[in-house]
């Protein structure tokens, strides 16, 4: 018992900085997606995550079955919608407001769950909507409930990331892992890259800038590669309630490192509306926690 607790907290820790990972991602694409094609900026992306991954990948593909090629397609073309509109719509926002808004799937996943299932969506579920739809209203400058268009293709984004997570929940326990993370990630890269050759648009940058080689150096490896393999191999010595809760500092760390990287200001709007949508996105697993530590004393 006592080897798993510092055991527990060593890789708690290591997801914190997977959240700092992911969180970074937004304000470092900021820099350059105002630059550079986005499409081919998440063509490259994907492509270098796929080339990094691929080593891990190749005992699955020998193995690779229709039902694992097939699911691994369509994860990937519900992760390249969502990453359309969240990369569109950070070229018309913030970096800080992306972050926020996109962190919204964390609700959607919990108001969908239960209609899909057959159920109808829980306290927590409806709880943690309402907080997000208050802290959208404050902080995405809406007036007369008509939303700025960047923000808006953000919450359509975060829709998305959503329904591929709700996707690969189903997936994950029938096919492997990493195979069809692999596949998810080439088929983004494929799709965007193969967009933006058809459009007419040139696939490799004819100036390779020092921030768009940062960029794609940090969201390759630290958004994706290092990310996926932390949650992958240090994932399980948690709980999933904690894991959550860990994971919902993405937003967090996404504004500090616009505030760092890109100098960006925060309004009070900003602030107490980020802050209701982080409230709505850790307030399940909050609920969980003290739900399970009543029991606990009601038992004793």
């Amino acid at each position: 018992m006592k080897d798993e607790i510092p055991k527990r907290w060593i890789a708690e820790l290591l997801l914190v900085i997977v959240a700092a990972g992911w969180g970074i991602g937004f304000p470092v694409m900021k820099m350059v997606v105002n630059t550079y094609p986005v499409m081919m900026i998440l063509g490259l992306r994907f492509l270098l995550s796929a080339f990094l991954l691929l080593p891990f990948s190749l005992k699955g593909l020998g193995a690779l079955s229709r039902q694992t090629l097939l699911s691994g397609l369509l994860l990937g073309l519900l992760l390249g919608a969502s990453f359309v509109f969240l990369i569109y719509g950070l070229q018309l926002t913030t970096a800080s407001n992306t972050g926020f808004l996109a962190g919204l799937s964390v609700i959607w996943v919990l108001l969908l769950t239960g209609p899909l299932m057959g159920k109808r969506p829980s306290f927590e579920a409806i709880l943690a909507t309402l907080f997000g739809i208050a802290g959208l209203y404050l902080m995405a400058d809406i007036q007369g409930w008509q939303l700025q268009l960047g923000d808006g293709l953000v919450i359509i984004g975060s829709l998305f990331t959503a329904m591929h997570i709700i996707a690969l929940d189903r997936f994950c326990a029938r096919h492997d892992n990493m195979t069809l993370t692999f596949l998810q990630i080439s088929t983004i890269a494929l799709i965007f890259l193969g967009i933006q050759y058809i459009s007419g648009g040139e696939v490799l940058p004819s100036n390779w800038s020092s921030k768009l080689v940062l960029a794609l150096g940090i969201t390759a490896v630290f958004s994706t590669v290092i990310a996926f393999w932390v949650q992958t191999h240090y994932q399980r010595h948690t709980t999933p309630t904690r894991a959550v809760l860990i994971y919902n500092l993405e937003p967090v760390f996404s504004a500090l490192f616009a505030l760092w990287l890109l100098h960006e200001t925060f309004s009070a709007n900003v602030i107490f509306g980020g802050g209701l949508i982080l409230l709505g996105m850790c307030l399940p697993g909050i609920l969980k926690v003290f739900s399970k530590s009543s029991s606990v004393k009601l038992r004793e």
